[in-house]
């Protein structure tokens, strides 16, 4: 099933009305990690955030270069580009709720520090464990299909 939703999101979703449901949400994204670029304490959870909006704005950059000109170019990056796309997506909602937790530890946290303070240092762990992944996505998003179609389809 994830494959479908794969291509689906790749195929069809992406470019609908000319790509604006993702042109919005990047704005988004973008705004976010733009009110805090002077925020040092967000800083863990913004920076890569913006690294994974980078490496999903060359992937679909890629995409409509090379995708378009070649479908197995399309097929052979849409698992990645979704993983990429939920990678931002995640980590979007960490960033979000790291601002939270920080506003409310700033604020005497209500009898609930403990939470807060968890939160952030789950929000931290996201950021630093597992959105690297974005930069391996999109290494195999831009290496296309070739390797991917190398064998005839009697080789299986």
């Amino acid at each position: 099933a994830n494959g479908i939703q794969a291509l689906d999101l790749v195929g069809r979703k992406l470019a609908k009305d000319g790509g604006r449901a993702l042109r919005l949400f990047m704005e988004e994204v973008n705004g976010f990690t733009g009110k805090h670029r002077e925020n040092e304490a967000m800083q863990p959870y913004t920076k890569p955030l913006r690294n994974a909006v980078k490496a999903l704005e060359a992937a679909t950059l890629w995409l409509m270069q090379n995708g378009m000109k070649n479908p197995d170019n399309a097929g052979a990056a849409s698992m990645d580009y979704m993983h990429l796309m939920g990678l931002v997506a995640l980590g979007y909602m960490w960033a979000m709720m790291a601002e939270k937790s920080q506003a409310a530890l700033a604020e005497g946290a209500n009898g609930k520090a403990s939470f807060h303070e968890n939160k952030l240092a789950t929000a931290r762990y996201f950021m630093e464990r597992v959105m690297p992944e974005a930069q391996a996505h999109l290494a195999r998003i831009e290496t296309g299909s070739d390797s991917m179609m190398a064998l005839a389809a009697d080789a299986f």
